[in-house]
């Protein structure tokens, strides 16, 4: 249910991004103006494209690589874009992204801050004190700077680049039942809740995708660990999903 909901406000988003660039405004003495900031080969664009994916995990080191679920996704969506536009149908790039990322863990392992709230391990349920697990996950959020080339070939777009990313410490919630049956849910406080587990501040990736008409799919490889060594499980992701906006 909680995947529908996100795919239904993704889609909205989607719409509502593909009628700000597509649509244009009147203003009082009926002149036409757009959100755009143009002069010569330049451009500047704000909420060029929406994503939706998820992650795949590469080289995962302890429990992380048996019990990381099936339920990790990805949601990215541009803020402003500079672009370059050397001829007609292909431009350089340089955008500012707000990427959110969750992990939620299979079976009966939750994620556990220690007494710091910096770092977060998982644990076994029988280890927890919890008698049921609802929802057990870490979530981070990233403001991301991609540089990109596009190239369009009538509607179906290409676009390569690589991003440097600021990681902000990643964020651990928990839902579910204590041993007596009472219900626990620490999304504010709570000795499962922490907002502060440490990240790696900085990280990079790389990243493709296509669209046809706007609407698409995109790959990204991201070759170094989001969690600092000590204080969160290691591991590399590829992630994959749509894209819309693209090539407008």
């Amino acid at each position: 249910m909680n995947r529908v909901i996100s795919l239904v406000l993704v889609a909205l988003l989607s719409a509502a991004a593909l009628s700000a660039q597509t649509e244009k405004r009147k203003l009082e003495f009926g002149e036409e103006a757009d959100l755009s900031v143009r002069k010569g080969a330049f451009s500047f664009e704000p909420l060029s494209y929406f994503a939706f994916g998820d992650h795949l995990f590469m080289m995962a080191e302890g429990d992380m690589n048996e019990y990381h679920g099936t339920n990790n996704t990805e949601f990215f969506m541009n803020i402003v874009e500079l672009r370059v536009h050397p001829y007609s149908s292909g431009m350089f790039s340089l955008g500012l992204d707000f990427d959110w990322d969750y992990y939620r863990l299979d079976g009966d392992h939750l994620w556990v801050p220690d007494s710091s709230k910096e770092k977060v391990s998982i644990v076994p349920m029988a280890e927890s004190g919890i008698k049921k697990i609802k929802k057990s996950r870490l979530s981070v959020r990233t403001l991301s700077v991609p540089l990109a080339f596009e190239q369009s070939f009538g509607q179906l777009t290409l676009r390569v680049g690589v991003e440097g990313n600021y990681n902000f410490p990643a964020v651990s919630r928990f839902k579910g039942e204590n041993q007596s049956g009472g219900k626990v849910k620490e999304w504010k406080n709570g000795e499962r809740f922490a907002d502060t587990i440490k990240t790696n501040s900085f990280t990079y990736g790389f990243f493709g995708s296509f669209s046809y008409g706007g609407l698409g799919a995109y790959i990204k490889y991201s070759p170094m660990c989001q969690f600092a060594e000590g204080f969160g499980p290691q591991f590399r992701t590829i992630s994959v999903g749509v894209v819309t906006g693209l090539g407008m």
